[in-house]
């Protein structure tokens, strides 16, 4: 049983490499994190879930939830989470946290803890896709800014608890499972 967190910028290829990792395997629970598009939104974002949609391999289960530790927990194959930024802000949509960063903080905290212990425990593969944060423009609203460092706080519990970690930059696949880190905060 491999661990794996697969990081990077928007259409940088990580969905795509996170996939390849888990190829070999004719059954994959995909967990999608991602609310069914809507009315409202651009065509281009049913079009673009649609593309990976049809681009799995056809024993691939998808389910859609929020849940990823019961969606782990209720999987009898090895599972990939694609992604944790929308995991993260349907958590703070869910639990209204949009005002309140210390309440949505505490919130995820224990979010976290519970994705953790499953993380560490499933007897198969698993491997979670997440957008790395804070390459772009400075933040420019308290709801951006929350967002932002609620999922850099998940991607370093989860880098913690993973045994590989991995950044793909423009198509390009670097290996961090390695690299020193830094001290947890106090």
């Amino acid at each position: 049983m491999t661990t794996t967190l697969v990081l990077g910028a928007e259409r940088s290829g990580k969905s795509r490499y996170a996939e390849s990792l888990l190829a070999a395997h004719p059954e994959v629970t995909f967990v999608a994190t991602g609310p069914t598009p809507g009315p409202t939104d651009a065509p281009d974002l049913a079009h673009w879930i649609r593309q990976h949609q049809d681009d799995r391999p056809a024993g691939w289960k998808t389910v859609e939830t929020h849940d990823l530790t019961r969606a782990m927990l209720s999987s009898r194959h090895p599972v990939l989470i694609d992604d944790l930024g929308c995991w993260v802000q349907g958590v703070i949509e869910d639990i209204k946290g949009w005002g309140s960063p210390v309440r949505t903080h505490e919130r995820l905290v224990e979010r976290v803890d519970e994705l953790v212990v499953a993380w560490r425990h499933l007897p198969f593969d698993v491997v979670a896709v997440s957008p790395e944060t804070g390459w772009g423009l400075p933040s420019r609203s308290s709801k951006e800014r929350l967002l932002r460092d609620s999922l850099g706080y998940v991607n370093t519990r989860l880098s913690r608890s993973s045994h590989k970690v991995h950044l793909v930059v423009a198509g390009r696949v670097i290996d961090l499972s390695n690299a020193p880190t830094v001290p947890p905060a106090p």
